[in-house]
């Protein structure tokens, strides 16, 4: 899938927001990864979820604005969640069965 965030136009757009997101996740102390992560699967509760940017979320039911890395987390962003207000939904690496990256020069 090539690199996109949710309700932006085109790839500069895109590509600003996401930088913006990204040092936002910083005011919650998580310093984030360069990854361009499209979607993740992980296990909850036995349940098996997967999150993807652009879907509504499993969870939530908002849809996913932007996923990042810090360390061994996944912040899952939502407007609601991580964007414009509140933490970003959580999940842990140990949890995590698959990382979909969005393509490499999108």
């Amino acid at each position: 899938m090539k690199f996109f965030v949710p309700a932006t136009r085109n790839l500069e757009e895109a590509e600003k927001v996401h930088g913006i997101l990204r040092k936002s996740m910083l005011k919650h102390r998580y310093e984030t990864t360069d990854l361009r992560i499209y979607s993740i699967t992980f296990d909850d509760n036995n349940l098996r979820i997967t999150e993807t940017v652009g879907k509504p979320s499993e969870t939530s039911g908002e849809t996913i604005v932007a996923i990042f890395q810090s360390g061994d987390l996944y912040l899952i962003c939502t407007n609601n969640r991580g964007v414009l207000r509140g933490m970003p939904m959580i999940a842990g690496e140990w949890a995590v069965t698959q990382v979909e990256l969005f393509e490499v020069g999108a």
